[in-house]
């Protein structure tokens, strides 16, 4: 059985599953294929739910895979952000594109958008950056970022092209970087939407903000929560206010499955960004089927019909902290096996000479040189033949509206 992953840009990946695969799993295969396994601890994967009228869950990895999604196919999950932290404690390249493909997306759907012409203007010109890393001046080049984030006139074309040459030579993992910096400094950032009724709670980083229909807004941080709990379609949340009285929220849902999401993500979150460790409260609650629950009555450790309530592994500093105690052991192996193999491996130029070979290889088909550049993306991926197949870019997605021959330099044999 295969299952799709979809990427935050677009491109979809296939994963084989085995019989009784965990959602875990799942995410190590598509981390392995993305070079994000060190710390993929940020990630989850989203799947619609045809129970909640379509809305979107996050995968349950500690639990059956099948038994989340039995009546999906095919099944295909969204490859998603999970846990946002400011940029600085990301340590992979890798790992701060992901994170960056997702914030262009959110800045699409309008989720994602700073309140200051200053600050929209800096972030289109880094996005411009990140997707062309060229400051040529093109009309088309600036339409997209510049209608979004500023507006479709000739002046703001014309501020945005001359901010995105102040970026110049800014290479495309140093533009990521700000753009992830520059998005961190919003109250939206990593924020998590969940609408009820008559009211929006959503959940981030620093707590939980209740935004009513009226226009008020509640703001609760995480170390003034004291406890929260659920029963069928209500949600109840602990906390103290600013003058240190005990004060209980009550959310009445519209499912159970909604106050239970609720219920989920603020537990998760709370031990994610706030605590040392994750508490064992959390890793071991569980839920039981009636299957599962009849065969508890003569075995109570039987895993029958267990059902694990949250998936949280480590906290931030858990995975900031083991992140980088992989990769500084990944790199002292690795210069232990170069000295090794020195005499044994090919020199620099032919490594080098490799590298350019595949840079220039259609991505289509990877047989062909690459000799064609579509419009009006820009991009160059595939030879003459793959590109007359194509309607849409293969990296962004933009319809073709022409491709033309590109005359590019002759490699040696």
């Amino acid at each position: 059985m295969y299952c799709y992953v979809v990427q935050p840009n677009g491109v979809v990946l296939e994963v084989q599953l085995e019989n009784k695969t965990k959602g875990q799993d799942v995410l190590e295969k598509v981390c392995d294929i993305l070079g994000i396994r060190t710390e993929m601890d940020y990630f989850g994967l989203k799947y619609q739910n045809g129970k909640t009228s379509g809305s979107e869950l996050w995968l349950n990895l500690r639990n059956s895979v099948e038994r989340q999604v039995q009546h999906m196919h095919p099944i295909r999950f969204r490859l998603r952000v999970k846990f946002w932290v400011p940029p600085h404690l990301v340590l992979q390249e890798s790992t701060r594109h992901q994170m960056c493909n997702q914030v262009k997306e959110e800045v699409k759907e309008g989720r994602l958008l700073p309140t200051t012409r200053e600050s929209r203007l800096r972030l289109a010109a880094l996005l411009c950056q990140v997707e062309f890393n060229d400051p040529t001046w093109s009309p088309t080049r600036y339409a997209q970022w510049g209608k979004l984030l500023l507006g479709d006139g000739e002046n703001d074309v014309c501020e945005l092209s001359a901010m995105h040459k102040e970026f110049e030579n800014m290479k495309r993992t140093a533009a990521e970087y700000w753009v992830l910096n520059e998005v961190s400094t919003l109250d939206q950032f990593g924020e998590e939407i969940y609408e009820v009724k008559s009211m929006k709670v959503g959940i981030g980083p620093n707590g939980v903000n209740v935004y009513q229909a009226t226009g008020e807004q509640i703001m609760i941080s995480y170390t003034s929560i004291l406890s929260t709990s659920t029963l069928r379609s209500k949600f109840q949340l602990w906390f103290l206010s600013d003058d240190h009285a005990e004060e209980t929220l009550e959310i009445k849902c519209d499912s159970n499955a909604t106050a239970s999401c609720l219920y989920r993500a603020l537990t998760e979150r709370h031990d994610f960004y706030s605590c040392d460790t994750v508490r064992g409260a959390v890793t071991s609650q569980y839920i039981r089927d009636l299957k599962g629950t009849i065969a508890s009555i003569f075995n109570e450790s039987t895993p029958l019909g267990k059902k694990y309530v949250f998936d949280i592994r480590r906290t931030c500093r858990e995975v900031h902290d083991d992140a980088r105690r992989a990769l500084y052991s990944a790199a002292g192996e690795s210069s232990r096996g170069a000295v090794e193999t020195s005499e044994t491996t090919p020199s620099g130029a032919e490594k080098l000479l490799t590298s350019v070979r595949e840079l220039f290889t259609c991505r289509v088909c990877m047989d062909q040189e690459i000799d064609s550049v579509f419009f009006p993306c820009a991009h160059v991926v595939c030879c003459g033949q793959c590109s007359e197949r194509l309607t849409s870019c293969p990296l962004c997605r933009t319809s073709i509206t022409a491709s033309h021959k590109l005359y590019l330099p002759q490699l040696p044999s």
